[in-house]
């Protein structure tokens, strides 16, 4: 799975995810998952991060985020993180690492492959059978999206309508709904592990792009996936000796 601190890029949206030490419940509290929503927050306020969604689960967290700049984004998790395991280890009197390092990350194309990673996201929770529809689950970016919130707002929505290419709120609302509710319906829930485990996702002109940014780097695995509803191009880093040292990776 690929690594922020090795490919994050300025001028890309990124899908970030990060889960708590040994995929630990540590965020199974919602004081503890409203503690890094506000951090987030404030990191947005402190950094200038444009976060597009994001969702707080008991294990791990998703952040959809435009880098413009590296150092930036950096800056928000590790103040996410670093200060939401503070407030724990202290409650908990605790000690040790509360998150798996690094944070992960996988480049998205703007358009309709940004607007579904957003609905992935946001669907985790249905996914998992702890609510019934993310409307339930206030630790998300849904109820921005849909413009229910408007105090301590996290989203930047201006610039997420120029990455979507829509003309208004009210036209993100309603493809925004609609991929929510098209999803539901049709029970189209499955974890889709291209959103976490490749490199970059998109279309093949994009991917292949973002192949050639980075031939210098690593060697790729470029492959198409065919969806119900469009072709999905992803690059993935090679597959690792069978003796490598890193433990197998699980899903999310």
């Amino acid at each position: 799975m690929p690594r922020a601190s090795d490919y994050l890029l300025k001028g890309y949206t990124y899908h970030l995810t990060q889960r708590c030490h040994d995929r630990e419940f540590l965020l199974r509290l919602a004081k503890d998952r409203d503690v890094y929503r506000e951090w987030l927050r404030q990191g947005v306020l402190r950094h200038g991060v444009s976060v597009y969604g994001f969702c707080i689960t008991g294990n791990h967290v998703h952040v959809l985020a435009h880098v413009d700049s590296v150092e930036d984004v950096s800056c928000l998790m590790h103040l996410a993180s670093g200060a939401t395991a503070k407030r724990y280890n202290l409650r908990k009197r605790r000690t040790g690492s509360m998150w798996q390092h690094p944070y992960q990350c996988t480049i998205v194309e703007d358009g309709r492959h940004l607007l579904n990673c957003l609905t992935y996201i946001d669907l985790n929770m249905v996914r998992a059978g702890v609510v019934a529809h993310p409307r339930e689950w206030k630790w998300c970016g849904h109820d921005e999206l849909v413009g229910s919130r408007k105090r301590y707002r996290i989203l930047d929505v201006e610039r997420l309508l120029q990455s979507l290419d829509v003309s208004g709120e009210e036209q993100l609302r309603r493809y925004y709904t609609e991929a929510i509710e098209e999803r539901t319906e049709t029970e189209r829930l499955q974890r889709e592990s291209y959103w976490t485990d490749s490199l970059a996702v998109g279309s093949e002109e994009f991917v292949r792009a973002r192949k050639e940014e980075y031939r210098h780097r690593w060697t790729f695995d470029l492959r198409q996936l065919t969806a119900e509803h469009d072709k999905v191009w992803t690059i993935r880093e090679a597959q690792a000796p069978y003796n490598a040292k890193s433990p197998p990776e699980r899903g999310l």
